[in-house]
C-alpha cells in the first residue's frame, strides 16, 4: 500500500488550486480522542479499529511505547498516543481502543481513548496549522477541521513517529 496523499498538498507549481479543482474533493478522516482533545487522521492510514488487546512489554523501549502485539502472525509496536502527546499515561476506559495504522511499509498500533466517528470532509475545509517547530522537529499537526466550538486537530502520524522510526532504522542487528 503507498503512503496516503497529503491532504493539505497544492499544486506542484506550489501555486494555490484552481478554484473547485481540488478543494472539492471530499476525503475521509478517522476521528478519535486523547484526554479531552479530538484528532483526526487519514482514514487511508487506518486499517483496522481494534479493542485493547494483550501487550507485551519492552524493556528500555521509549516511555511511550506500550510494548508489541502480537496481530495474526505480525508483531506491532504499540504506541500510547496520549502519552507520546501529552506526556501523560493513558486512562483505562472500556471504549479504549487501538488503531493499526500504515506508516509507508511499516505498521504500528495506537492507543486511542475512544473512536468518535469516520468523517468526510472537504479538501478546501481542512485548514492548514500554525507553523510551529519544537525542537527543530517537524510539526506533527499539520492541519484543523470543524466549526470554531469543536476543532479537530490533524495528525501526521508519521511525523509524530518520525525519530523513532529513524532510530529503529539504523539500529544494528543483531
Amino acid at each position: 500500500m503507498k503512503d496516503s496523499v497529503n491532504l493539505l498538498a497544492r499544486h506542484p507549481s506550489g501555486a494555490p488550486d484552481a478554484p473547485g479543482e481540488q478543494s472539492d474533493t471530499v476525503v475521509q478522516l478517522c476521528a478519535f480522542f486523547v484526554g479531552e482533545e479530538e484528532y483526526v487522521l487519514d482514514i487511508q492510514r487506518v486499517e483496522e479499529v481494534l479493542p485493547l488487546q494483550r501487550v507485551t512489554p519492552i524493556p528500555h523501549a521509549p516511555s511511550f511505547v506500550e510494548g508489541v502485539l502480537h496481530l495474526r502472525g505480525v508483531i506491532l509496536p504499540v504506541v500510547d498516543l496520549r502519552f507520546r502527546l501529552q506526556g501523560q499515561p493513558s486512562v483505562q476506559s472500556r471504549k479504549a481502543r487501538l488503531l493499526v495504522c500504515r506508516l509507508g511499509a511499516r505498521r504500528v498500533a495506537v492507543r486511542v481513548e475512544r473512536v468518535a466517528e469516520v468523517l468526510r470532509v472537504r479538501r478546501g475545509d481542512i485548514k492548514p496549522a500554525p507553523a510551529l517547530r519544537v525542537s527543530g522537529r517537524s510539526p506533527f499537526v499539520v492541519g484543523v477541521c470543524g466549526p470554531p466550538d469543536r476543532l479537530r486537530l490533524l495528525l501526521d502520524l508519521k511525523a509524530l513517529l518520525r525519530m523513532e522510526l529513524e532510530r529503529e532504522a539504523v539500529r544494528p542487528s543483531k
